[in-house]
């Protein structure tokens, strides 16, 4: 049994488990929610493993899995879509375990707010550099009212995070898990953050905690960014993102987009205002790096303060200012990008890259700046 277990587990990522069979986990000692929730996603691979003879749904979810075929792909898509929606919510401090578990999921709150200090590539041990960047996770994940990174809504928000995974990522087509995802965010590390460890497990416990008031195979309003955004009927205007980014971002992020580095940066600090270009920033191939998806992140996010219900820039703005960062300032090269989206019919409106146009500057201009359908798909 413990080694079926352990391949449930495996097989479904519900690597809260791994809490080493900690006594406040087995106790189910503390009352508060969050604890609970750890026991109730022990107690789910329990009942997973007892009713196991490892059958073909879940075989097909089995993680590093390639989809090579599009039907497939085309079901597993339209059943993540057509999920029940539940209306966001999330735990506040109040509702933090206490106790072993507790411990834990302070922990990986800890490693989302100060990912830099703790396991980024200038920390003092070089064993625990398992972060490719200076960044900290919270700089994207943002914090919500609560100040719990992971939290705010439309602001890529990781409260319900544990109820989508595994699931095919379209970008490789394989079956991804929590683990997997985490892994390739923290990107190619000095030291690869293994599976096991006490970071990835903090961090799992802290994303599983955050899920423990959602309703599991549910997906939640207010989570990845606004889909209903409506883009302008127009190629972005890169000159006038210009402007705009000189008279809205630069004070903050500098006129290069480099951010503002903290005392002590060369010893791990990080960035008191984080990079959107330079090394440190997503490269060419990431996902804000497509102009419909950085459109939304901007809309909803920024500058500072901003939200999707009390905006500081029109649709309009964020458009031309996502064009001018993702164009004009300097980013690191992702030189595997030609090898993303491997199933063009499951390819991401905006990734646009040259090598996907060769000797065609018409088509990759409009496919890169639009004009987009409204709903972010190429007219």
């Amino acid at each position: 049994m413990k080694t079926l277990i352990k391949l449930m587990v495996n097989k479904r990522e519900q690597h809260i488990v791994n809490l080493k069979g900690s006594p406040a986990t087995r106790r189910r000692t503390s009352t508060t929610g969050g604890s609970r929730g750890a026991v109730l996603s022990f107690a789910l691979a329990l009942a997973m493993a007892n009713a196991a003879t490892a059958t073909p749904a879940v075989d097909a979810m089995l993680p590093g899995r390639v989809v090579s075929d599009s039907s497939e792909a085309a079901a597993m898509f339209k059943q993540a879509a057509s999920r029940p929606v539940q209306p966001f919510v999330a735990p506040t401090r109040a509702d933090l375990p206490t106790g072993e578990a507790g411990e834990l999921v302070r922990y990986g709150m800890e490693l989302l707010q100060h990912t830099s200090e703790l396991i980024g590539p200038r920390v003092v041990d070089p064993a625990r550099r398992h972060s490719r960047n200076d960044l900290n996770c919270v700089s994207c994940h943002q914090a919500g009212p609560s100040g719990l990174p992971g939290t705010k809504p439309f602001a890529l928000p990781l409260v319900n995070v544990v109820n989508d995974y595994p699931k095919l990522d379209p970008k490789s087509m394989k079956i991804t898990s929590l683990v997997m995802r985490i892994t390739g965010m923290l990107g190619q590390a000095a030291t690869p953050i293994a599976p096991e460890s006490r970071e990835m497990r903090a961090m799992i416990a802290y994303i599983t905690w955050l899920g423990s008031k959602s309703q599991p195979g549910r997906a939640m309003e207010g989570t990845g960014l606004d889909e209903r955004m409506v883009m302008p009927a127009r190629a972005a205007d890169v000159a006038r993102g210009a402007v705009l980014y000189g008279g809205k971002c630069a004070g903050c992020h500098g006129p290069q987009g480099l951010g503002v580095r903290n005392e002590g940066f060369e010893r791990g600090r990080g960035y008191a205002i984080p990079p959107i270009a330079g090394d440190d920033a997503y490269d060419d191939g990431g996902h804000m790096y497509m102009l419909p998806l950085m459109t939304r992140f901007l809309r909803a996010n920024m500058p500072l303060g901003a939200s999707l219900q009390a905006p500081q820039l029109s649709v309009e703005d964020a458009y031309d200012i996502a064009a001018y960062v993702n164009t004009e300032l300097p980013r690191k090269h992702n030189s595997s990008r030609t090898s993303m989206y491997p199933d063009v019919r499951f390819r991401a409106v905006g990734f646009a890259i040259p090598e996907l146009f060769p000797g065609d500057d018409a088509a990759y201009r409009k496919a890169r700046l639009g004009p987009f359908h409204p709903a972010g798909r190429l007219d």
